[in-house]
């Protein structure tokens, strides 16, 4: 894989070769003379382009088998998917270790991925081993220790027909940022508010729950939003039937009389490999756990509610819907965190095949 400056697609217009465009090669529309003229022609290209990046970002992107410069990076105002949502990605974290970063889980992601993009008749040109070698080596061109990686696959530009399959190339393209606490390191150590949103979770008949779709996330965008504007971290939301889904972006777990309790596929979760993990350690440290549907009226008497995502890592809450959840130290929510930061950092060797070094 070499570096490359190419683009995702060519980008025409104001700041791309025009040939080929209606219109290209007449002359250009007179401005008026003098300084004027050339004031309102800067405010017109101004007004056409994209506002910047607020952020800053690492400087390589693996993009279709090469690296592309950040700056260098475009995508057609055409692609499908920015207009339908018509991607898949994953959510990767990357730790620092002992002896070099790792990547937590990465085959596991990269399998879902390349699942849910099946799902959605996407053909990639790589496999899940290229991927995987991709992600490490764009971890290790970016210089990142502790960082969040995402994986993006989706319909490029073509046809608006919303039948993309048949009439788009997929693109495949793998970043890179550094990463902290995702709900803050307060909410980490402390605890989060969540709400219970107004907003209902779409069932398995509407869209497939367990894949990572990008559109499948504007469902969780008006309950996040809803729980910002409620002076909230996160919100939880129910199903039809109202028993619990998920959070926005995590699984909801929750103890009561000393038993960890959460749901599966059958409550249209995304079964989240963070989830998976937590399952394990908790065996692992011998907490009973029960995996099944419940209500929201069994969240406000648990002994302990706590979200496990990629991002939210495992995040305990402080209160839902205004009630106070207790801290309890030393309780399950407690010694799981401490059991899932010491596996993903690599102190705990017996779960060193989750690992992959950079």
């Amino acid at each position: 894989m070499g570096d490359d400056t190419r683009t995702l697609a060519p980008r025409a217009g104001i700041d791309g070769p025009t040939s080929g465009l209606p219109g290209a090669g007449l002359p250009a529309p007179v401005r008026g003379p003098g300084a004027a003229g050339t004031a309102a022609a800067s405010a017109a290209r101004t007004v056409a382009r994209l506002k910047p990046g607020l952020e800053r970002h690492a400087p390589w992107v693996w993009v279709n088998g090469d690296f592309v410069r950040t700056e260098d990076l475009r995508v057609h105002y055409f692609t499908h998917a920015l207009h339908y949502g018509s991607g898949v990605f994953e959510g990767i974290r990357c730790y620092e270790t002992a002896s070099s970063p790792a990547v937590f889980r990465l085959r596991d992601h990269v399998e879902r991925l390349l699942a849910s993009a099946r799902f959605y008749g996407m053909r990639l040109d790589f496999g899940a081993a290229d991927l995987c070698a991709a992600a490490l080596e764009t971890v290790r061109r970016n210089g990142i220790g502790s960082g969040y990686i995402r994986p993006l696959a989706f319909y490029g530009e073509g046809s608006i027909h919303l039948t993309p399959a048949t009439g788009c190339p997929t693109e495949m393209m793998i970043a890179v940022r550094p990463f902290g606490a995702y709900l803050g390191d307060d909410g980490l150590a402390n605890g989060v508010k969540v709400i219970l949103s107004s907003w209902r979770k779409f069932d398995r008949s509407m869209l497939p729950p367990t894949v990572k779709g990008c559109g499948h996330y504007m469902n969780s965008i008006l309950a996040a939003q809803e729980a910002q504007a409620r002076g909230a971290a996160e919100a939880i939301l129910l199903n039809a039937d109202g028993t619990v889904a998920e959070a926005t972006g995590e699984n909801v777990f929750f103890v009561k009389d000393g038993v960890l309790i959460t749901n599966d596929e059958v409550s249209n979760i995304l079964p989240g490999i963070t989830r998976d993990t937590v399952l394990t350690l908790a065996r692992d440290l011998g907490i009973p756990a029960q995996v099944r549907a419940f209500r929201p009226e069994e969240l406000f008497a648990a002994a302990e509610i706590f979200l496990t995502g990629t991002a939210a890592e495992v995040t305990p809450v402080a209160a839902i819907d205004g009630r106070s959840v207790p801290a309890v130290a030393g309780g399950v929510a407690a010694r799981l965190q401490q059991a899932y930061f010491h596996c993903v950092r690599g102190r705990d060797l017996r779960y060193a095949r989750w690992l992959s070094h950079v």
